[in-house]
């Protein structure tokens, strides 16, 4: 698998974890307000329980690897590129840093183009 696809892949894994994660995340917020809500006094222990389940801890742990990598690997990605300006490459590192979600889908646009990746 080329590079490309490889970032391409990690990409998408990372969207899908975020789909995931806030689905799981707002249900249980919205299910803890409902109760609240019906005047039905929630136990302390399972608001963090629902918060903290399961289905949020593993989402929340793929974003968070997934996430990790796709800037790593676009940071390696243009560090190694001969072809950009070192003023070029310093402003996608930042922008992988700072704003790793928005510098990944430019990134995906232009990477062809540019041969950044093979």
């Amino acid at each position: 698998m080329n590079r490309y696809n490889t970032f391409l892949t990690v990409f998408i894994i990372s969207i899908v974890a975020l789909v995931v994660f806030l689905y799981f995340y707002f249900h249980a917020i919205f299910s803890i307000v409902i109760q609240a809500h019906q005047h039905i006094e929630p136990d302390p222990f399972e608001i963090v329980g629902t918060i903290f389940s399961p289905e949020i801890l593993v989402s929340g742990l793929i974003l968070a690897i997934s996430s990790l990598a796709y800037r790593v690997l676009g940071i390696v990605y243009v560090a190694k590129n001969k072809t950009v300006s070192d003023g070029e490459k310093a402003l996608w590192i930042i922008g992988f840093i700072i704003m790793g979600f928005i510098t990944g889908i430019v990134f995906l646009v232009m990477a062809k183009g540019r041969k950044f990746v093979d």
